[in-house]
């Protein structure tokens, strides 16, 4: 799998992705402006390309609001399903949660980090009191 960097341009303000291939620079492919530039080519996670946060933290690279809706077309079937909806949409979730691969994200800004599969055990889940910390910079 490709190595992607996604973030939102301060220039042109569009979500991008930037394949990642070990250079050192983050180039906007839409307008050129520089995102920012990798510390340590060796170990990306040194620190954020975009920011000078070190904390990181693992997601599933899955859209929230379809989650949502599937499990609210699950409750809205519950009387004429007699409940049977609900073992359905929770075989659904997890086929799904298997299948979705994850993401890292930086804490700061956001940033996403696609395709880094090789470094997924250095990370945990989203931490509330860590994501606190940083909720004045977004």
């Amino acid at each position: 799998m490709n190595r992607i960097v996604a973030c939102h341009c301060p220039e042109c303000k569009q979500y991008v992705q930037v394949p990642w291939t070990g250079q050192t620079d983050l180039m906007c492919p839409n307008c050129g402006h520089q995102l920012g530039a990798v510390s340590n080519p060796d170990d990306v996670f040194d620190r954020c390309p975009r920011c000078p946060c070190r904390q990181f933290y693992l997601s599933k690279n899955f859209n929230q609001f379809l989650g949502c809706l599937i499990m609210a077309v699950g409750i809205i079937f519950v009387p004429w399903t007699y409940g049977l909806s609900l073992p359905a949409v929770f075989l659904i979730d997890l086929a799904l949660y298997r299948k979705v691969p994850h993401i890292l994200n930086c804490y700061r800004c956001g940033c996403e980090f696609h395709g880094f599969e090789d470094q997924h055990h250095r990370f945990k889940p989203f931490l509330h009191h860590i994501g606190l910390k940083y909720d004045k910079y977004r």
